[in-house]
């Protein structure tokens, strides 16, 4: 059996989270085995669940400007003391160009850089981060991205080069997005929405997933639709000025912050139509999710990948419209999909190529690959 280490931030209900545990899940762990070095000391929600299927968690300190040499030096000692890991899998690129050059420099080991976005924040920070992932391609062997456009943001100079990228579908465990009519009732039941339009979201509370601009789109449906009712999905750093913002728009009882949650697959059989007016998506795996469920999704135009399409229940709309063009587009959504039979849907993720059993044979294969010498 191969140990493989996962770099991450820490391992919270995300996007890149969930694709990870989602291989983790299939994989055939008798040949196979996920550790995680992460970067903050509070737990990460799949903890737990990695705990259970063998894996170990190595906390790193965080990665500020502040504490550069102190974890610098943490790696060191953690990398001179480990040298089983022998597929280091980077997801924290704004590091990899640290963590990969230690990892080489204190064993032969097969680097992978994996690009999980198409963009960064409009911030120092996020072009602080984008600039030092680009050092991260000297030390890089395999590239991998979660879509075509991953890699074209994060790793034009290595294709520049000649270097070959790798497309590593998001893909989801299919079977669990089967729509179920008695969930459906349960979860609007449970959260009392039974006779509500609800529309529902699931993101983490920062700039990227663009919640101000949804709460304004929002508002718009909510002066057409006396029912409408919004399910926020998720928790982080700017949650806070999103429920001041519900607050002053006077729409308290009509949004809904359920935090973190570990039964979206359920929640989306609850919803009626799926948002996304993401300003950039590296893919957007909750599309694939809601789509799965027979839900219409109406998404943010260019900057997510075509690719997320699967069904012709997909409405994407630019962020240059205003949000009564986009409160229009949602309603006229829902009107088309109301009376779809949504157990049908299930087969689109597998014929697409999103079902996880299958990604997950072929990451396996290709991790034995790289733990043997002829690859390092």
């Amino acid at each position: 059996m191969i140990r493989v280490l996962q770099v991450v931030g820490k391992m919270h209900y995300g996007g890149m989270e969930t694709l990870i545990m989602n291989i983790y899940r299939n994989i055939d762990r008798s040949k196979v085995q996920f550790d995680f070095l992460v970067h903050y000391p509070e737990p990460g929600e799949y903890d737990e669940e990695i705990k259970s299927l063998g894996g170990k968690i190595y906390v790193m300190p965080r990665t500020t400007f502040g504490n550069f040499f102190k974890y610098k030096k943490a790696l060191t000692e953690f990398f001179k003391s480990h040298p089983e890991y022998k597929v280091i899998h980077g997801h924290l690129q704004s590091t990899a160009f640290l963590y990969h050059s230690i990892a080489k420099k204190y064993g032969k080991r097969y680097c992978i850089t994996h690009a999980h976005n198409n963009g960064v924040e409009h911030t120092i920070k996020g072009r602080v981060s984008y600039l030092t992932s680009l050092l991260a391609i000297k030390h890089t062997d395999g590239f991998f991205g979660c879509s075509k456009e991953a890699c074209e943001y994060f790793f034009k100079q290595a294709i520049k080069k000649g270097k070959e990228m790798q497309v590593l579908p998001n893909g989801i465990e299919v079977d669990k997005y089967l729509f179920q009519s008695k969930i459906r009732e349960n979860i609007r039941k449970e959260l009392g929405i039974e006779n509500k339009l609800v529309m529902g979201h699931v993101g983490r509370f920062f700039e990227q997933k663009n919640h101000v601009f949804l709460i304004d789109v929002f508002e718009q449906v909510a002066k057409k639709r006396e029912d409408a009712v919004l399910l926020l999905i998720g928790k982080g750093p700017d949650e806070d000025k999103i429920r001041q913002k519900v607050k002053e728009k006077g729409l308290d009882k009509k949004v809904m912050f359920l935090g973190a949650k570990d039964n979206v697959n359920q929640l989306m059989m609850g919803m009626d139509v799926f948002l996304l007016p993401s300003l950039f998506e590296g893919f957007g795996i909750v599309l694939i999710e809601a789509q799965t469920t027979g839900l219409p999704c109406v998404c943010t135009k260019n900057t997510i990948p075509l690719t997320t399409k699967i069904t012709d229940g997909y409405y994407p709309v630019s962020l240059q419209e205003k949000p009564e063009v986009w409160a229009d587009e949602i309603l006229k959504a829902y009107e088309s999909s109301k009376d779809n039979d949504r157990e049908n849907f299930n087969q689109c993720a597998k014929e697409a190529g999103y079902d996880i059993k299958e990604i997950a044979g072929q990451i396996e294969k290709q991790y034995i690959g790289y733990s043997s010498p002829c690859f390092r």
